[in-house]
């Protein structure tokens, strides 16, 4: 297994992992994490064979990647920013991901590759290999919805939002695809992204029905499975005695982190946990807030306001009224398994898709975009989340029915007989 993103990218894939363990598989996986993380720690308590890959360029090229990221988050044109992020945080590590994916490739009978690991599908096609393709979000063709982070146009308008974004990718990724392609041997392709499914031997959109329905658009080796959640742990994480404290010394409190945005641009970051704390006190709420130690520390101490290290979102999500989240997949699926309602401050990418379907479903209010936080917007939304009977009911009713999902084991299943049955 090869993934490359950011956190929430990544862990689906040991989720995934270990089901495949589980079921008496060998699995390895190899992570290119943009924040430069190691998550040895993470294969671990999974018992998984886990490496990290191009780390360094990530670690030794800070300033150029928070330049890049204001870039970004300043770009409202959700194609400009794919362009962007493929150029400064996919290409650079791509050679880098080959070599690693070829040797990966060579004592492996199935390739298991994120959407964007394009790296490992060469790997995978030059060695003859099965190739599953996992998308973390609806990355694919169909009228009813438009490209993650685009408008929704309706049939006709989506049919040419998905145009552009095949033309979009076709341009940020065509030289470095195929200069991979021809080192292994491959040919020369102009048009990507017609191959994108045909490449595979199965294609795993890993979200939950209960927000996605299948497209009729879609091929028959095109299954959706349901969101990639981690197996529950026999030990449960515990509050340390300061957070417990903080938890028992009122009504349940609102949780607010920008995850993974918060390690990527200290200005942002600050701007940010600023509206936040000011946010939840014009709100009159409790608050949980996770972000930086370097950050929080320059935060005057408060009874209603309590910063909280990294804690694990499914254990800690249902203690809480409510989440304010950047909409990352990860986080997002957190909130939802846990029930509770969300106040989106969407970034760039795939996050204004979550953003607007939890907003559609009644679990989350209007989306605020980063580029308009305000304390004084983000307290309106807080008000609203913390008062409003039918948000909290929505999400409820959502968090049980993806309570009796279980994405991993589908994957599973279908790479099993679509995949597995052709090593034999």
């Amino acid at each position: 297994m090869q993934t490359w993103g950011t956190e929430g990218d990544v862990r689906p894939f040991f989720a995934l992992a270990e089901e495949l363990q589980d079921r008496g598989h060998t699995v390895r996986v190899l992570y290119t994490n943009v924040e430069g993380r190691d998550f040895s720690e993470l294969a671990a308590q999974g018992g998984i064979q886990a490496a990290s890959v191009g780390a360094d360029y990530f670690r030794n090229n800070q300033p150029r990647i928070r330049a890049l990221v204001n870039e970004v988050f300043a770009a409202n044109n959700p194609f400009q920013q794919a362009r962007l992020l493929i150029r400064e945080m996919l290409n650079p590590v791509a050679s880098e991901m080959l070599d690693a994916g070829l040797e990966l490739t060579r004592e492996s009978d199935v390739m298991v590759a994120h959407f964007m690991s394009h790296p490992t599908v060469t790997a995978a096609l030059s060695m003859k290999r099965p190739i599953v393709s996992v998308a973390l979000a609806p990355i694919f063709e169909t009228l009813e919805i438009p490209p993650p982070g685009a408008p929704n146009m309706g049939t006709v308008g989506n049919w040419l939002l998905w145009r552009l974004a095949s033309a979009v990718l076709n341009s940020a990724l065509r030289e470095s695809v195929n200069g991979l392609r021809v080192r292994c041997g491959l040919p020369y392709r102009r048009d990507l992204m017609r191959y994108a499914l045909s490449d595979m031997t199965l294609a795993l959109v890993c979200m939950s029905p209960s927000l996605l329905s299948p497209s009729a658009r879609w091929p028959s080796h095109l299954k959706l499975t349901g969101f990639l959640s981690p197996k529950p742990r026999a030990t449960s994480w515990m509050p340390d005695a300061d957070l417990r404290a903080f938890l028992d010394a009122g009504d349940a409190p609102l949780f607010a982190s920008f995850g993974s945005m918060f390690s990527l641009d200290d200005v942002r970051t600050m701007e940010s946990v600023s509206a936040i704390v000011d946010g939840c006190t014009l709100a009159g709420v409790r608050a949980v807030i996770q972000a930086p130690d370097a950050i929080a520390s320059t935060f005057a101490r408060s009874p209603r306001i309590f910063f909280s290290k990294r804690a694990p979102h499914d254990q800690l999500f249902p203690l809480c009224s409510a989440i304010v989240h950047h909409g990352g997949a990860g986080t997002t699926q957190s909130a939802l398994i846990a029930g509770r309602p969300s106040v989106i401050v969407p970034h760039a990418a795939d996050q204004k898709f979550w953003a607007d379907t939890l907003h559609a479903r009644g679990a989350a209010t209007k989306p605020l975009h980063r580029r308009s936080l305000t304390a004084r917007a983000l307290a309106q939304r807080i008000t609203e989340v913390c008062s409003s009977v039918r948000l909290r009911a929505r999400a409820a009713t959502l968090g049980e029915a993806l309570a009796k999902e279980n994405g991993a084991r589908t994957a599973a299943e279908h790479i099993e007989r679509e995949c597995v049955r052709l090593c034999r």
